[in-house]
């Protein structure tokens, strides 16, 4: 799961900028830098490993009765911890790429000379979020729901 979403967040880096770039006429290169999420044997492997007693979890500060936390508690912990990650990361590439498209309509404005410049330039600006926000979507869809933990009886 982990790695569609990497694949999902560099389609949007890498999708969206372009598409705006040849709004300016210009045909100016672009260049992206992506980075690539680890991912052992899933996106909550780390997870399974610290309940496992792979890593030490220690007790939480406030703790009144002296024992740590259950395991499923911990497991529960670390799946939300990485899910908000996820989510966060994805709602970052889709912000960085709303910001692309804008700066670079406001760069293909100032050299717009006619209504028809301007016009491609909106249209440009426009799809590139609309590709932007439809990246963001699949992203979103892929990673699914939050985890959820067991209630407490």
């Amino acid at each position: 799961m982990a790695r569609a979403i990497a694949a999902l967040v560099v389609g949007l880096v890498i999708l969206a900028p372009p598409a705006v770039a040849a709004a300016d006429g210009h045909g100016g290169s672009t260049t992206t830098t992506t980075t690539t999420l680890p991912s052992p044997t899933g996106p909550y492997a780390s997870c399974t490993a610290l309940v496992a007693g792979a890593v030490p979890a220690g007790p939480r500060p406030n703790d009144t009765r002296g024992d740590g936390p259950t395991p499923a508690e911990t497991l529960y912990e670390c799946e939300v911890k990485i899910y908000r990650q996820a989510a966060a990361q994805i709602d970052a590439a889709f912000r960085q790429a709303v910001a692309q498209a804008r700066a670079q309509f406001r760069h293909s404005i100032r050299a717009a000379r006619s209504a028809a410049q301007r016009s491609a330039a909106l249209q440009v600006m426009q799809a590139a979020i609309i590709q932007a926000a439809t990246v963001r979507s699949a992203a979103l869809v892929t990673l699914g729901p939050p985890p959820v933990g067991k209630r407490h009886a």
